[in-house]
């Protein structure tokens, strides 16, 4: 099993790596990855951190560990056990799903952080109140949005393209992390309070 060495941060990565999770290097092109740029496709600046007060807490993100997804996702890490998911207020209109970096300043707004399979910066869930939708970063193993109801998905969305959520839709990234946006229930809003 061999690996190769970041030539920009020293830090190892598998053979077959297409980047380097530390710094974003591109294994590739040899390029650093262009900086995070505002997602909002309208070209509007970012809001204000004053948001509507209705707003605050209406949505929440639940983060599974599911098993069904890390069958078919070949990881050679552990699946952590399943329980009840980590519930996430959604507490603005852009938001990254990833996992944390500290040497690049990346703190994501849904931590994936114990599955090694989801990028630094994997997705981007924005929304305009009412709706959501989701985004490939170029994340090295893709992004998947499937129907509680179907099978689950084969096929990644398309990278830097929204696609919009429907409310029974699942995102599913990394080896295990499977997400559910919905509507926050009056005793999470109460305890947001």
């Amino acid at each position: 099993m061999g690996g190769q060495l970041c030539p920009n941060c020293s830090e190892a990565a598998s053979v077959d790596a297409l980047f380097c999770e530390n710094c974003g290097y591109d294994f590739t092109t040899g390029t650093m990855p262009r900086p995070a740029a505002p997602l909002d496709q309208a070209g509007a600046p970012a809001p204000a951190p004053a948001a509507p007060q209705a707003a605050i807490g209406e949505w929440v993100v639940e983060r599974w560990v599911d098993p069904d997804w890390y069958a078919v996702q070949q990881s050679e890490d552990p699946c952590p056990s399943p329980g009840l998911p980590a519930v996430i207020a959604l507490n603005g209109k852009s938001l990254l799903v990833g996992r944390p970096s500290r040497s690049r300043g990346i703190d994501p707004e849904i931590d994936c952080g114990d599955d090694t399979g989801v990028s630094r910066r994997q997705a981007q869930l924005t929304t305009d109140g009412q709706r959501w939708w989701i985004e490939d970063l170029q994340s090295s193993n893709g992004t998947y949005v499937a129907s509680a109801a179907g099978p689950l998905p084969d096929t990644p969305i398309v990278p830097g393209q929204r696609q919009e959520l429907n409310p029974d839709n699942r995102i599913y990234v990394g080896a295990w992390t499977r997400l559910v946006v919905r509507k926050s229930t009056p005793e999470e809003q109460a305890g947001q309070a």
